[in-house]
């Protein structure tokens, strides 16, 4: 990280708000952003790096407002939840399953949280719309020979409102955790903030606010039948094990440390600006490329961000792939 030192304290204080605003330009973008973007790229051609950054919608945003991915506040009893877990008994052997040299899984469209830090909660409804996905049968997703993305589709858009507003552990845009619990019905006996499923978009659409909890009595479920840690739940398993989840669950839940380069990626593969920093976002991982030596990322930071909203990113850097979790429903 010492090759970053410099330009990370300048990314730093425009993240949290230390230099004086300047007046935006046409497409609302501060100029000093603009300027960092390029010390970035000036930054990433001397050190060799092949992966682009530029201005993008998540620019408009510190990372304090759409980082909200909080390993402290994970639940007590995410232990239950690992492999070999009263709540997860199975445990996979990663090396007994032939694992193809690329591969992509099941996965809805991209969205975005915009200022709220409730990656999280996209995080969550992004494996929840995959378990259901795969259930129904939906088309694998695919990277086309262009480098676009095709999403596995719509089949089911699930409120990621609800998960932030309604969920029984006091998350909020200020930052959680993966919230499948509250969807299982199993659990509706643990009282207030668990529900029968997950609500449809449509019944509770995102406001990118802490908003009032509100599900019409008409509302329909989408629920979860279970859902896990790979591995312990602590750390980054192997990227074998990770891939091995994928190819089983379809895509999975995980943690990423996010930084100005990561938040700046419009292309290429992403290989890592900080690999000591603990995480700060949750996303999706949905595929691998083994020529890459990368994973596909899905993010909820809309269209306009790296790829389409996607992200090759080597699965080396950056803390990605701590506690990668999958559902079922």
């Amino acid at each position: 990280m010492k090759t970053f030192t410099r330009t990370a304290l300048i990314g730093f204080a425009l993240a949290t708000g230390l230099l004086a605003t300047a007046a935006p330009d046409a497409r609302g973008y501060d100029p000093r952003t603009a300027r960092r973007v390029e010390e970035m790229r000036l930054e990433l051609t001397r050190l060799g790096k092949t992966y682009t950054v530029g201005l993008n919608p998540a620019m408009q945003y510190s990372l304090n407002q759409i980082c909200g991915g909080r390993l402290d506040l994970r639940q007590k009893d995410y232990q239950a939840h690992a492999e070999g877990g009263y709540l997860n008994p199975v445990v996979t052997d990663p090396d007994a399953v032939v694992l193809p040299a690329k591969y992509v899984g099941w996965f809805s469209s991209i969205k975005d949280q915009g200022q709220c830090g409730s990656c999280w909660a996209f995080s969550t409804i992004a494996t929840v719309e995959t378990a259901a996905l795969v259930k129904h049968k939906a088309p694998q997703g695919k990277v086309n020979a262009n480098g676009s993305i095709t999403t596995s589709g719509d089949i089911t858009v699930l409120s990621e409102q609800q998960v932030l507003s309604c969920n029984p552990f006091q998350y909020s845009c200020d930052g959680g955790w993966y919230s499948f619990d509250m969807l299982n019905p199993a659990n509706l006996s643990q009282g207030t903030g668990y529900y029968k499923g997950a609500v449809a978009a449509t019944a509770f659409p995102y406001v990118a606010s802490d908003a009032v909890c509100s599900i019409p009595a008409s509302a329909t479920f989408t629920p979860i039948s279970q859902w896990g840690y790979v591995d312990s739940g602590n750390g980054i398993p192997s990227v074998t094990a990770i891939k091995a989840a994928i190819y089983k669950w379809g895509a999975v839940s995980v943690a990423v440390y996010a930084d100005q380069y990561f938040q700046a990626y419009t292309g290429g593969v992403f290989d890592g600006s900080d690999n000591t920093s603990s995480i700060n976002h949750c996303v999706q991982l949905v595929g691998w490329d083994n020529t890459k030596g990368a994973w596909l990322l899905k993010n909820s930071w809309g269209p306009g961000w790296g790829i389409e909203g996607f992200m090759w990113i080597k699965w080396d850097v950056n803390s990605v792939g701590t506690s990668p979790a999958w559902a079922i429903q």
